[in-house]
């Protein structure tokens, strides 16, 4: 992309940054001017003082080089306060854009972005896109500006010298922009490598117990170095294009040029062409013209460079957010028809013709051995992925006709794995209802059995439980997420084994508090345990992505295999016998109660 379509990619419908980068431009012009001054101030001291020998107007130079110098200063330090303000304004704005247009994406487009990947272009290539601006706008127009403007000025003093020096300019942009090119390249195959780095340390940190626990830190640091050993070449190679660019630019305009200017100079003055005072003032107007040849050639090198971190902000503010409409949902009950799902590269189904009914009030248990598709199921009916066949209704609406401001406002799931953040416990309940009182919030850890244990905290429910609750163990967490879950209230609720890591004492407490519940509510629980699925209505069995079974827990006993094989260790803690018929070596369960 060329610098004008970057421009408008960074600025569609960010409000605020056109006002500062006009000031900013004003105050470019102001810097071009009061910097031409002191050329002018030179010429007039080399002829006029030194050569022509008037003294007395030496003074008004002196006052004219101390009054530029104000001036300058002012327009410097008024610059960078724009110049901040519009750092700032658009660094918030952008970012606040980007988590938007995350938030806002289908959850199978936003899973292929890896946790590096999200977190480099927030917080790193955003910061780039910012200085976009300034670097890549103002000060390369200021640059190209100031040159012609050099330019038209030395043909004035002498065109035959001028001529003959630009023969350098057309190289010195060929050679910066071939190595540019090679240097964006590089960069791309950096920031790749530096995304998958980021990916491995953000999972390190999250897990670090796990890796501790497991003995994993040698395995670990082997896999940091194995990063380090990819990013270190490329890291050196694209130093080593940027700095060719510098310094060949450098060596052009202190060598080269310089030195060609002095040899056909003086041969011009020896020859009568040119006079000294003429050559003198020549010398320095085109230092600073090639000055500014040179770091229109570094902003080549540069915007190459920057465009690999820019285009990366782009490509997520170019994605076409979900733009599925709003839709109040009033109905409770869930209707799902033949659907069917699998995986990105996988050839088989996870589900496959899934067809099943849970009314109001109705609390359904989902049970299948592990990789049977429960979780997957679970994911379809809060509409976090997207079947390739079927449909999964509330009511007459199909979630996927809907945006998911439209699910969230009807379904809350609580997971096995806690979502927590490195806040306090208000905090992180208020994420559900954020205008609830002390006492709703009391009410409802009371209900998920922990309120007891946060009475005996000193911050009580102002203590910090670090980051995803690491503070708490683990049936503690669940309980502060089925607390919440309490608190949003809402018409359906998925519990996706989030009594897992509870013992049978507090399960049965909320097992209570969900009968509680069930009245007007349409509850699913997905579950391994016995215990959990005893008092629900009904049972639906998933065996290998299809339902085996959907009935009752006093129907399935003793009458499907699948269902026994799953509880048959659980049915002696519950009360029961399990016994086999040896005859014909064919096992049945007869349960017998005690």
């Amino acid at each position: 992309m060329n610098r004008w379509d970057t421009f408008k990619a960074l600025t569609r419908d960010i409000d605020g940054i056109h006002k500062p980068l006009i000031a900013l431009g004003f105050f470019k012009v102001w810097n071009l001017l009061f910097g031409l001054i002191p050329l002018f101030l030179y010429s007039f001291l080399v002829n006029r003082v030194l050569v022509d020998k008037h003294m007395n107007e030496l003074p008004p130079v002196i006052i004219g080089y101390l009054a530029v110098f104000l001036f300058a200063t002012i327009g410097i330090g008024v610059s960078k306060r724009f110049s901040n303000r519009l750092l700032l304004k658009y660094d918030l704005r952008i970012k606040h854009k980007l988590l938007k247009k995350y938030t806002s994406l289908d959850h199978d487009v936003y899973s292929k972005y890896s946790t590096g990947d999200v977190k480099s272009r927030i917080e790193n290539d955003s910061i780039v896109a910012g200085n976009f601006f300034t670097t890549h706008i103002l000060d390369f127009i200021y640059g190209v500006v100031y040159a012609v403007t050099l330019a038209v000025i030395l043909l004035s003093f002498d065109w035959r010298i001028a001529l003959l020096s630009f023969i350098f300019v057309p190289i010195s942009f060929v050679t910066v922009h071939f190595l540019g090119g090679k240097s964006k390249k590089a960069k791309e195959e950096l920031w790749k490598l530096q995304t998958k780095y980021e990916t491995f340390l953000h999972s390190n940190f999250q897990n670090w117990k796990d890796v501790k626990i497991n003995n994993l830190e040698d395995a670990q640091l082997d896999e940091l170095n194995g990063h380090y050993k990819k990013i270190r070449p490329i890291w050196f190679l694209t130093q080593l294009y940027s700095h060719l660019g510098v310094t060949y630019s450098w060596f052009t305009k202190n060598f080269i040029t310089q030195l060609f200017i002095y040899f056909i100079g003086g041969l011009f003055v020896i020859n009568g062409y040119s006079q000294v005072g003429v050559l003198l003032v020549f010398i320095s107007f085109y230092g600073q013209f090639f000055g500014n040849i040179e770091n229109i050639s570094n902003s080549i090198i540069n915007f190459k460079n920057d465009s690999v971190n820019i285009e990366k902000v782009i490509e997520i503010l170019n994605l076409e957010a979900g733009n599925k409409p709003y839709q109040k949902i009033n109905e409770t009950d869930i209707n799902v028809e033949n659907l069917k799902f699998k995986y990105e590269g996988n050839d088989s189904f996870a589900l496959d013709g899934i067809s099943f009914s849970v009314s109001k009030g109705e609390h359904l248990a989902i049970v299948g051995e592990s990789g049977s598709g429960k979780s997957t199921l679970a994911k379809l009916l809060t509409g976090k992925i997207k079947p390739q066949g079927g449909t999964v209704r509330i009511g007459s609406v199909d979630l996927h006709t809907v945006n998911s401001e439209s699910v969230s406002d009807k379904v809350s799931i609580v997971v096995q794995e806690p979502v927590l953040f490195n806040m306090t416990i208000r905090e992180n309940l208020l994420l559900a209802k954020a205008d609830a009182t002390d006492a709703e919030l009391i009410a409802c850890c009371r209900r998920a059995s922990i309120y007891d244990f946060i009475a005996t905290l000193p911050n009580t429910l102002d203590t910090t439980i670090g980051e995803k609750g690491v503070k708490l163990s683990g049936g503690q967490r669940q309980r502060l997420c089925i607390a919440r879950a309490f608190l949003q209230d809402r018409d359906i609720i998925i519990f996706d084994e989030s009594t897992s890591a509870l013992d049978n004492e507090n399960e049965n407490d909320i097992i209570a508090e969900l009968k509680s519940l069930s009245s007007g509510k349409t509850l699913i629980s997905i579950a391994h345990r016995l215990s959990t699925i005893l008092d629900c209505d009904k049972v639906m069995v998933l065996k290998e992505g299809a339902i085996v079974a959907l009935d009752t827990h006093e129907n399935l006993r003793n009458r499907n295999e699948t269902y026994d094989l799953l509880f048959q260790n659980q049915y002696t803690a519950c009360g029961h016998v399990v016994v086999k018929n040896t005859e014909d070596m064919k096992p049945f369960h007869m349960l017998v109660h005690f």
